[in-house]
């Protein structure tokens, strides 16, 4: 992906409150259990995640959700307990909660996972989809090309995630979908702050990263597993090394 044009987020030491009208309020409703808004709480802070609106290292407060939830302090803390248990958040020994902070080692780690998981899961896709499945494939890629183009992280992180959660739910195994949402979740914030860093330009790239899905979206109709396991994680793998220049890391 070439660098986009979005101008650089902003790394507030503390997580901004839940907007109104951003479709991520939960509204008050006393008949909705507690378990019902934990539900809906940890989703709306994993689609922030997913959505590049928190940075490694952002700070959250408890009561700032839950007063920018509209709930109360339980569901919110019920929310970040679920998140911090996938690693997606953490406690420090402070008592901080916040997004991790960045480390090269867990980087690395999380990228080779996703490269060995993801592939695997587009081999599985590749083998069982039917045909319908294929089209709306490439409908998604083409929506990832559009919200590049619109200018907008936000809404381009999220078209790449619409895009690789449709092969992983579609794979045929439960648990290889879930590690790859979670490891997706993980990665989210570390890959929204290596966009936000000043780097050199590579006009070519997303060019390139989109025909490597199209290529992705058109092979599936060979069920050659093979194949797409290597494609789908060249895609993954190219990505991670464009993002490690942005940061100013080498990858061997």
């Amino acid at each position: 992906m070439s660098a986009p044009p979005y101008p650089p987020h902003p790394s507030a030491e503390t997580s901004p409150e839940p907007q109104q009208g951003n479709g991520q309020i939960i509204e008050r409703d006393g008949a909705k259990s507690a378990s019902t808004l934990s539900v809906q709480v940890y989703e709306a802070l994993r689609q922030r995640l997913l959505g590049g609106e928190l940075h490694p290292g952002a700070k959250l407060s408890l009561r700032s959700l839950a007063t920018g939830f509209g709930t109360s302090m339980q569901p919110v803390r019920d929310a970040v307990s679920s998140l911090v248990a996938e690693e997606a958040l953490e406690i420090t020994p402070a008592r901080v909660i916040q997004v991790p902070a960045l480390d090269r080692a867990v980087c690395d780690d999380i990228w080779l996972l996703r490269s060995l998981t993801e592939g695997e899961a587009a081999a599985l896709f590749a083998q069982r989809a039917p045909e319908a499945d294929f089209q709306a494939l490439q409908g998604l890629t083409e929506a990832v090309r559009r919200a590049y183009r619109g200018g907008h992280v936000g809404e381009h992180m999220l078209a790449f995630h619409d895009w690789s959660f449709f092969i992983a739910d579609r794979c045929g195994s439960p648990m290889l979908a879930s590690l790859i949402r979670r490891l997706r979740v993980r990665n989210a914030p570390i890959i929204a702050f290596s966009l936000s860093v000043k780097g050199k330009d590579e006009p070519d790239f997303m060019e390139f990263s989109t025909h490597i899905m199209e290529e992705l979206a058109l092979a599936v109709r060979t069920r050659d597993p093979g194949r797409i396991r290597d494609l789908r994680r060249v895609d993954i793998l190219t990505y991670q090394r464009y993002l490690y220049a942005r940061l100013g890391w080498r990858l061997e």
